[in-house]
């Protein structure tokens, strides 16, 4: 006999744990979330997990500044448990044709109410006195973000979730979702059928596979994130804040008191998820040109370690949330394009919205649907900066 459920939520990264935790504080009372391995054992796990808010569209913009306030005072409204957010400050800075585009962006931001200011190369040396700044145009300065432990958000969500009445089934993989011409009927798992009304797609990297099966194909492709993390020279003994370079497209941040990560471009498309995490031999040596060229001083950083994970990465490198048209209580919240750790609690709390009331009123997901592919549109703003090597195809 199947087991049943109100809503069942398929991927236990951190939105798919987020959703499980938003559906189960709205009430829900059967919320069953389905991970293949343990919880955070895919992207999630992996992720450098920065906390910011700087966009160069307004709805991803939205969706950060709503998660925020989860995760800056994750103990108080998660109800206890240890808190998972490390303040640092964060910059995004951009070569000096995309200056512009930055003030016009940081003038967006400050009008939804986000702290940010734009700064001069000049002012950004005196925030950071061992960067290098001549190729940068301008900065945009974010002083109260920072970066979050991926492992205990997820578990926290995990035990909140629980504490609510939801059942998180780790090591239990749904082999298919079930549907009756243009309905969801629920999922086929590794231990039996589920029966429900409501499916949440939150699988990552799995989610095309999964989609395929039923006959939706979802424009997104599976693609590596490579990082390397490495221990700071003596002379780096304080944590620097986050940067996101645009210049090179790619990131550094903090990480304890005296490591660094750094995420190193990847080109490697079209993976199996399931296959190895290898992290390509020449990976720790294009970190160490990215921290080099930025900051000097990490000429004298040692290599510490180094990791890949898989991610779904949308046609247009935008999420995919919202309702399935013509297929009846499905949901997607997936392809996330290595962008989804700082937006998972607002996309949980809009997820559970949509479900339960119709429509997202934390923030309009509707920007984000499936069906802007077919129309020719995308979330992203009119002031964006130089495409990331990473994220341009081969």
């Amino acid at each position: 006999m199947a087991d049943t459920a109100d809503v069942i939520v398929v991927g236990g990264g951190v939105n798919g744990a987020s959703i499980a935790w938003a559906l189960a504080s709205r009430g829900v009372g059967r919320v069953v979330l389905c991970e293949k391995g343990a919880l955070a054992s895919g992207a999630s796990g992996r992720s450098s997990a920065l906390v910011r808010m700087h966009y160069t569209n307004e709805t991803d913009a939205r969706l950060a500044f709503a998660s925020f306030p989860i995760f800056r005072h994750w103990t108080e409204l998660m109800g206890g448990g240890p808190s998972v957010f490390t303040h640092t400050g964060f910059v995004n800075v951009v070569a000096p044709p995309y200056a512009e585009h930055l003030r016009r962006n940081v003038e967006m931001l400050r009008r939804i109410g986000i702290n940010t200011v734009a700064l001069s190369p000049g002012e950004l040396r005196g925030l950071e006195p061992h960067a290098n700044v001549d190729d940068i145009g301008a900065a945009a300065y974010e002083p109260e973000s920072g970066y979050a432990n991926p492992a205990d958000t997820v578990e926290g969500l995990r035990r909140r979730a629980t504490e609510l009445g939801a059942k998180l089934l780790q090591w239990t993989p749904v082999t298919k979702i079930l549907r009756r011409e243009s309905r969801v009927t629920g999922v086929e798992t590794s231990t039996g059928r589920i029966d429900a009304g409501a499916v949440v797609v939150a699988a990552g990297a799995w989610a095309p596979r999964l989609c395929r099966e039923i006959g939706l194909e979802l424009p997104a492709r599976v693609k590596g994130i490579d990082t390397v993390v490495v221990t700071r020279p003596a002379e780096l003994a304080r944590p620097h804040v986050i940067f996101i370079d645009n210049v090179q497209g790619s990131y550094f941040r903090p990480e304890s008191g005296i490591l660094t990560i750094v995420g190193v471009p990847c080109q490697d498309w079209d993976l199996d998820p399931d296959g190895p995490l290898s992290l390509p031999a020449e990976a720790p040596a294009v970190g160490a040109q990215i921290l080099t060229r930025r900051i000097p001083a990490m000429e004298g950083a040692t290599l510490a370690r180094g990791y890949r994970a898989f991610d779904c990465y949308s046609r247009d490198r935008h999420a995919i949330l919202g309702r399935v048209d013509g297929v009846d209580g499905l949901y997607l919240a997936t392809a996330f394009s290595g962008s989804g750790f700082k937006i998972a609690p607002a996309v949980g709390m809009c997820l559970a919205e949509l479900i339960l009331d119709g429509r997202a009123k934390t923030v309009d997901i509707e920007p984000f649907g499936l069906k802007r592919f077919a129309e020719g549109r995308s979330p992203e703003g009119p002031f964006t900066y130089a495409p990331r090597r990473d994220q341009t195809e081969r």
